[in-house]
């Protein structure tokens, strides 16, 4: 089995999908994933997809893989669109008084592995 893995990079630069070998888990294994988001440890999160579809927005629950000290750097790196995809579950999880949903550096979305996604060119 494969899980589609959609790198989100820090920097806002496009978005590189991959496709990766499941473990037992279902999920793609760390070291694969390592070299895609340029960190040393890895934390393991939740986000939600969110894009607009024929009869209105459309959702899926996604893992995140990114930088368990991201946030702890001098200078951290906010990766805008991972934290929305935290914004998105948090929203929907706590509402108004939702933790703080950032994340920084480069994140790996990781799409359940019965979900194919069409990414569009300019993601």
């Amino acid at each position: 089995m494969t899980n589609q893995v959609l790198i989100l990079k820090a920097d806002d630069s496009k978005a590189e999908m991959h496709t990766l070998e499941s473990n037992e888990d279902g999920e793609p294994s760390f070291k694969d994933v390592y070299p895609l988001i340029n960190t040393n440890i890895i934390e393991i999160t939740q986000g939600r997809w969110v894009q607009p579809g024929e009869h209105g927005p459309e959702s899926v629950d996604v893992v995140l893989y990114c930088d368990e000290e991201g946030l702890l750097k001098a200078d951290p790196q906010i990766n805008h669109r991972a934290s929305q995809l935290r914004h998105n579950l948090f929203k929907q999880q706590f509402g108004a008084q939702m933790p703080d949903p950032r994340l920084a550096g480069d994140v790996a979305v990781v799409f359940p592995a019965d979900l194919k996604v069409k990414i569009e060119p300019d993601a």
